[in-house]
């Protein structure tokens, strides 16, 4: 079981994902604004981010970037519709761990947050 930061503005999709991380045991919270995600890593702890790259009032790669600049650790998995190489790549450098384009199966984000967490402990 992990404690999870959800970041997506899209509630149907958000409401999804929460649901089927629920039903995989984790404890999840979530966040609909870049501001709103800024805040929860200020005071959270989390053992993953699922992080939306684009969002209200700042995207994912300004929280990375600013997340990592502050010394958070905890692994990120960027979630976005982008999927050309210099986005991926992008999103990379900005501090995310793992890129995953949009849609996806929720059976295959469960298995590369597990792979992400395993890598962490190790």
């Amino acid at each position: 079981m992990a404690k999870v930061l959800l970041v997506e503005d899209d509630e149907s999709l958000a409401e999804t994902v929460k649901q089927w991380l629920i039903f995989e045991k984790h404890l999840v919270e979530t966040a609909s604004t870049g501001y709103d995600a800024v805040e929860q890593l200020r005071f959270g702890e989390f053992d993953i981010i699922l992080m939306d790259w684009q969002l209200p009032e700042m995207t994912g790669i300004e929280i990375c970037k600013q997340y990592r600049a502050g010394g958070g650790t905890t692994p990120i998995m960027m979630l976005s519709g982008n999927d050309s190489a210099a986005e991926r790549q992008m999103g990379l450098d900005s501090g995310a761990n793992d890129y995953m384009r949009k849609p996806f199966k929720l059976k295959d984000l469960s298995e590369r947050m597990l792979r992400l967490l395993n890598a962490v402990k190790q």
